[in-house]
């Protein structure tokens, strides 16, 4: 984590306590869905704690910051302790790059854990909180806000200097919750494994350890489970049944299921089922559907009863009843009903977005608003009517494709008025935040779009168009994408070595970061888009780190070990501030030998902003290449 750009988000939030609880050593199971931004403190006792997808064994004092709508269960070993408190947060933009950063961090929404050096110091704390919280004195509540605001100060200075650790998940349970989760699919146990970043003799080792078989038996028995609740259904096929729980065929199934029961999945199927008769050949057989046929086929028949009970009703379903019945009636009155029909489905349709909601949005939307997705919009020749304008700021490669004041502002990402959305009258609103969809969809049909539900920026742009009827303007800008970024990567090819490399940093006081492959801050550009080789180290963050905020956190005393053939340098966080000397005194930076961008040009990471940073980039490395030939 970047727990600096955590910290200024901090400085710019406003807090307000929902509630405040604190259990003493109570026998506990909780499994429930937090409706805010949530702090889980666990004071005394051992637990299984389970964030979203995330477990951990809780042993000693940790700190757990959970995200609002996050699952949270917590089976108690003996008896704990614990706090939980719940609060939502809002950031108090003072300008558009906090707005950005909040964007880039989510600090409300990310999960973090803390195993803290002073846990005394932090449980006294809690305990003044929770005790002035019990008294009904707003001075004495008043207090505890100002109290929790020096507890989240507490938990990243721990984080930020080293003294306090995150809380390791627990990869054995991590293991087994995979194994269920995907239990319909081929597994390997070395791609678990390497998913965990353990060996596959660790993973067997402690696996067997917890749960007295290894992973591969586990799984084995978990599979025959499920196979024998889907022969006693008496509704699939054996070969349906083997296929969906990841067998290769169902001669390996019956083999798998005989060696478990010491029976063939048909006679199990026999001596448990009172009447073969029964069985149901039917459409309701999920197996007869890869997944996406299958889900296709639910919105079918959904759609289908939806849309005649909207459009068609149930006056004209009698009256139908009534045509159907008058055999000399005239088949023109048919045919005109088809007419009227089909207008009427020329003007919806229903989608998918990319948060897998099902939505009845325009054909061809005409006017939309958005809270985050101009460069999307903007590539397909649309301007929206509105959108959070200062976003702009930092993409100012997209200012050439809108007039001034063309795009009405609706206020800032996380906090936009419904009000001047609804003056607006959109007729299509896109978000990033599924959390806000559903009060857009009171003002007008609404779709979540993700990046990162498609593989590349072409793909993202052919999702837009298919969402706005834009499909023809998808594909011009596909092709002038793809001409253009051919001519940028052959001019980059030959001002470079073969095999050179290349490293985005991203400077702050305290540490230095490396902008990320699939990142804003000129990223996705460099290495996904224009495909140029990260350096080695840089890579290896990539295949074997997580990020933060589309960057990754080195100390200054190890950056030289990072720097690349072409180094580029974007400044959000420290403008005119001082580096220590491990950063000035590298080669690179004595020598001058650093490629500057523009943050405001550098920040959206939209595939128009792409393709423009791209082709800046190539500029740029062409320039730095001639410059140092004439040193």
């Amino acid at each position: 984590m970047n727990y600096e750009a955590f910290m200024l988000l901090w400085e710019n939030t406003y807090i307000k306590l929902k509630q405040f609880d604190y259990v003493n050593k109570a026998d506990i199971q909780i499994d429930t869905r937090v409706n805010h931004s949530t702090l889980l403190v666990i004071t005394a006792g051992e637990a299984e704690v389970l964030i979203g997808d995330q477990p951990y064994q809780v042993q000693s004092f940790s700190i757990f910051h959970i995200g609002k709508f996050q699952t949270l269960h917590i089976n108690g070993k003996d008896t704990i302790s614990y706090y939980l408190i719940h609060y939502k947060g809002d950031v108090m933009y003072a300008d558009a790059f906090l707005q950005h950063l909040y964007m880039q961090y989510q600090p409300f929404q990310t999960n973090f854990t803390c195993i803290p050096a002073n846990a005394l110091g932090i449980h006294l704390l809690l305990q003044d909180m929770y005790d002035k919280w019990k008294t009904s004195s707003i001075q004495e509540h008043l207090s505890v806000k100002a109290s929790f605001y020096e507890l989240i100060y507490r938990i990243f200075q721990e984080l930020n200097e080293g003294l306090g650790k995150s809380h390791e998940i627990d990869k054995v349970e991590a293991a087994r919750l995979y194994l269920e989760q995907h239990i319909h699919e081929p597994i390997s146990i070395q791609t678990l494994a390497d998913a965990l970043k353990i060996s596959t003799r660790h993973l067997l080792r402690t696996f067997k350890q917890r749960f007295g078989i290894g992973p591969q038996i586990y799984l084995q028995q978990l599979r025959i489970e499920h196979a024998k609740h889907y022969l006693l259904s008496n509704h699939y096929g054996i070969r349906e049944i083997a296929i969906s729980l990841g067998y290769e065929d169902e001669y390996y199934f019956s083999r798998a299921f005989k060696k478990e029961t010491n029976m063939a999945p048909s006679f199990f199927r026999r001596k448990n089922t009172s009447d073969l008769s029964d069985y149901a050949i039917t459409n309701e057989n999920r197996f007869q559907y890869n997944e996406n046929q299958h889900a296709q086929a639910i919105r079918f028949e959904s759609r289908e009863n939806n849309y005649m009970m909207k459009y068609v009703g149930m006056p004209f379903l009698l009256s139908l009843l009534v045509l159907l019945a008058a055999c000399g009636e005239d088949s023109a009155q048919t045919n005109n009903n088809d007419v009227t029909l089909k207008t009427e489905e020329s003007t919806v349709r229903t989608v998918t977005d990319d948060s897998g909601r099902e939505v009845e949005i325009p054909v061809k939307a005409e006017r939309i608003v958005t809270d985050w997705y101009l460069g999307q919009i903007l590539a397909l020749d649309i301007v929206p009517v509105g959108a959070v304008t200062a976003n702009l700021e930092y993409a100012a490669f997209l200012k050439p494709y809108y007039k001034d004041k063309e795009i009405n502002n609706i206020g800032t990402d996380g906090n936009t008025s419904l009000e001047k959305i609804l003056e607006l009258k959109p007729d299509l609103i896109i978000t990033w935040n599924k959390d806000d969809a559903e009060k857009y969809e009171k003002i007008a049909p609404t779709i979540v779009f993700s990046e990162s539900a498609h593989n590349s920026a072409t793909d993202e742009i052919k999702a837009m168009g298919e969402f706005l009827g834009r499909q023809a303007e998808a594909e011009a800008f596909v092709k002038d994408f793809d001409n253009r970024i051919t001519k940028a990567q052959s001019k980059i090819n030959a001002a470079i070595p073969e095999g050179a490399t290349f490293t985005i940093f991203d400077l702050f006081e305290k540490n230095a970061t490396i902008v990320g492959n699939n990142s804003v801050s000129g990223g996705r550009a460099l290495y996904q888009i224009l495909n140029m080789k990260p350096q080695e180290m840089v890579q290896e963050l990539f295949d074997t780190k997580e990020f933060g905020g589309g960057r990754y956190d080195v100390s200054y005393e190890v950056v030289g070990d990072y720097v690349g053939d072409y180094v580029f340098l974007i400044n959000f966080f420290n403008k005119g501030g001082e580096f220590p000397s491990t950063w000035t005194n590298l080669d690179v930076v004595k020598n001058n030998n650093i490629i500057d961008l523009s943050p405001e040009y550098y920040f959206a990471s939209d595939p128009l902003s792409g393709l423009h940073q791209a082709e800046d980039m190539a500029n740029k490395i062409v320039e730095f290449t001639e410059s140092q030939k004439n040193k």
